[in-house]
């Protein structure tokens, strides 16, 4: 599932949203596009802290490498991502999704009207 997510993601649009945003400003590694597939890991793997979010990503690493993971992150990395990364740019990047994907969308008020 988590594979299948990451491939409606579209890294050259996410790049362009976090140069309009200047949300990389100062990253060496930890782009945005990393960010954003470590959280959607961490939201689909159900982890409820950096730490178990840290070793999933280290233990599953040569299972998921082919999911666009450039390396595994420290916990410091992606706290101090938090921290630093304003959130509208992620706000951005799902509303580009919710545009692209939307007429590929399910409406189920839609579907449990009609009944």
């Amino acid at each position: 599932m988590f594979s299948q997510m990451i491939g409606l993601l579209n890294k050259s649009k996410i790049t362009t949203r976090a140069l309009s945003r200047k949300s990389d400003h100062y990253c060496r590694r930890f782009s945005t596009f990393q960010h954003l597939i470590t959280m959607v890991y961490g939201v689909t793997s159900v982890c409820n802290s950096l730490r178990e979010l840290c070793g999933g990503i280290v233990s599953y690493d040569h299972k998921i490498s082919h999911c666009k993971f450039d390396y595994s992150p420290k916990r410091s990395t992606i706290s101090d991502a938090k921290k630093r990364r304003d959130c509208t740019v992620f706000e951005d990047i799902y509303c580009d999704l919710v545009t692209e994907h939307l007429p590929d969308l399910s409406d189920s008020h839609k579907q449990g009207s009609s009944q």
